[in-house]
């Protein structure tokens, strides 16, 4: 693929949020539109003017509109009566020549990059593929659906993040599944922001979730901004412990103090927020499994002479319990016999991993550890895991509980199977 392209699918989908217009849809003269080759293509919730020739990915737009229509009322619980008559008027471009002798673009932003929405009204540049196509589509229709029935007073991230995050599908047999997470990157040609995100990990510019907060639609987001707004979304919207609590408040988008109210509903939980999105961008990845990696933690204990845990296979990272000392020093020793899949092949598996296969630089299913430090207001790596394998010492700078997981990716656990069991004890 050309470099050009493919740097194509990285810009900017909208360079300023969705914004009510005084004539939200206008007129267009059918008769000199098809003079000059833009075509109408119409379904219950959506009129699209397009200069693109028939076929089938195109034709069929509309009816992915329809079925995200249903989709978007269900998760923002709008009732069906209220969207019924609902619709909006878009315009998918190949040439923009033509469309601005009609006086079809968009009179606050005619030059918009990728896509925009303003009002009742949607514009879409032609995308290199179909899916990209699709996510634009969605991606601007959920930016006019929000303007429509909730508002859009809310901050950049929270609206960007949630027209990523309802953006984000699957169509295929003419049905529609939103907020999928892509089972790998050629399920999603061209959206990256996955990649964005491991990137800015291995650079080390990962965002925190204040500096996630802090993104503003007032000027144009980059690439990467996207991708965080998206990511700090889909790990709100996809964990257990907080999925309820972000979809009441992702309703609020009318409400200026969307962040300072934000803050407030998870005041109680921002340590374990904080703890979890370092582990959440750090072991990211196609198919995350945001069930079984959401972190599971346990009351814990200072270990005075010897303390044993149980740790299962097929779930991500999780608590022993365990409270080290600062100053101490310990040791680790595990043991037990469980199962790694690894492309749909069991492996046998000790804590020692599987040592033919490697994830991450480590042997596939080797213990691993990270340390939480008892201050809240200190931070875990958990890009540099401790490798813990059958035994390992460990020396304690400051008070901090262990967490440990076997080493997979966040895409795979659901085939393993067994546990292990480890124990410590202070030298």
């Amino acid at each position: 693929m050309p470099k050009i392209i493919a740097l194509l699918c990285l810009t900017l989908i909208s360079v300023r949020p969705c914004v009510a217009s005084a004539v939200e849809v206008r007129e267009v003269d059918e008769r000199r539109a098809n003079a000059v080759g833009i075509r109408q293509i119409e379904g219950r919730h959506l009129r699209l003017f397009t200069d693109l020739p028939p076929g089938q990915s195109v034709d069929e737009l509309p009816a992915v509109f329809d079925a995200a229509v249903r989709q978007w009322s269900t998760y923002f619980n709008i009732p069906a009566d209220q969207t019924a008559d609902w619709h909006m008027q878009g315009f998918l471009i190949q040439d923009r020549t033509e469309f601005a002798a009609l006086d079809l673009l968009p009179e606050t932003n005619p030059d918009f990059v990728n896509g925009y929405c303003q009002g009742r009204e949607l514009w879409l540049m032609e995308q290199p593929s179909n899916y990209y196509r699709r996510h634009l589509l969605l991606h601007e229709g959920t930016h006019g659906f929000m303007y429509a029935f909730l508002g859009e007073a809310a901050p950049g991230w929270v609206m960007e993040g949630m027209a990523e995050l309802l953006g984000t599908h699957l169509w295929s047999n003419n049905r529609l599944q939103l907020r999928t997470m892509p089972a790998n990157r050629n399920k999603v040609p061209m959206w990256g922001r996955i990649k964005l995100i491991r990137d800015a990990q291995q650079q080390n510019k990962v965002l925190t979730i204040p500096e996630v907060l802090n993104l503003d639609r007032r000027r144009a987001l980059s690439t990467e901004g996207y991708a965080w707004c998206w990511a700090l979304c889909k790990f709100l919207d996809s964990h257990p412990r907080w999925q309820k609590p972000f979809r009441q408040m992702a309703r609020a988008a009318d409400d200026a103090k969307f962040n300072q109210h934000f803050r407030q509903q998870f005041r109680a939980a921002w340590p374990d927020l904080r703890f979890e999105w370092s582990a959440f961008v750090a072991t990211l990845d196609y198919g995350y499994d945001a069930k079984r990696m959401a972190i599971k933690h346990a009351k814990s204990s200072q270990i005075e002479n010897q303390a044993d845990a149980t740790l299962a296979a097929d779930q991500g990272w999780q608590s022993t319990g365990w409270h080290l000392s600062a100053g101490r020093t310990y040791e680790i020793a595990a043991e037990g016999r469980y199962q790694i899949a690894h492309d749909s092949t069991p492996w046998p598996c000790e804590p020692g991993g599987v040592t033919l296969k490697y994830h991450e630089g480590q042997s596939l299913g080797m213990l691993l550890g990270v340390l939480r430090p008892v201050d809240s207001t200190k931070t875990t790596d958990f890009s540099r895991p401790l490798a813990i394998g059958l035994g390992a010492t460990v020396e304690v700078e400051a008070d901090a509980i262990l967490y440990m997981r076997v080493n997979d990716s966040a895409a795979r656990l659901s085939d393993n199977q067994g546990s292990l069991q480890v124990r410590i004890a202070p030298r």
